[in-house]
């Protein structure tokens, strides 16, 4: 057997082919198989009713208020926050962002647009029991409506009844 340059380099190539082959299903995998955690926002919450409205006004910010959007109001958060409201009757929840002022009927927390109540399922009952959460950025802008332990969420009552 002859140890010439060509064979050394012919059997170096497959070496750095092989090499390379497994380097890349390596940065694959990484990539797309093995996929990092999502950071974890803190967030705050607010339990308390909810309630949804459809006018044909200007709401607080300046916008035409639109039945169709998911949209909210709340009293002190500001302008454009984004809110997750969670329905406690049966753990439907959706993003909603506040655009207006109110409720201001006595002991509600938000009122929120006619496709949001949809999409949470209560059209027809018109006020429900909700969790309200929000990044902890915008804590200091809520006061009271404390959730209490025994406002437990659709999805955990689900939880504890199958066990």
């Amino acid at each position: 057997m002859s140890w010439n340059n060509k064979g050394l380099t012919h059997r170096g190539s497959r070496i750095s082919a092989l090499l390379l082959f497994i380097a890349a299903i390596l940065i694959v995998s990484v990539a797309f198989i093995l996929r990092p955690h999502q950071v974890e926002i803190k967030r705050t919450a607010q339990c308390g009713e909810a309630s949804w409205y459809a006018l044909n006004s200007q709401t607080a910010n300046g916008e035409k208020m639109d039945p169709a959007k998911l949209t909210a109001a709340h009293l002190t958060l500001p302008m454009g926050t984004r809110v997750l409201v969670t329905n406690l009757s049966n753990g439907k929840s959706l993003t909603v962002r506040i655009n207006d002022r109110g409720p201001y009927a006595q002991n509600r927390l938000i009122d929120i647009s006619k496709a949001a109540a949809a999409e949470l399922g209560f059209i027809q009952s018109g006020v429900i029991q909700v969790r309200i959460s929000v990044a902890n950025e915008f804590k200091q802008y809520l006061s009271g409506h404390s959730c209490k332990k025994q406002q437990l969420t659709y999805a955990r009552k689900q939880t504890i009844e199958s066990e």
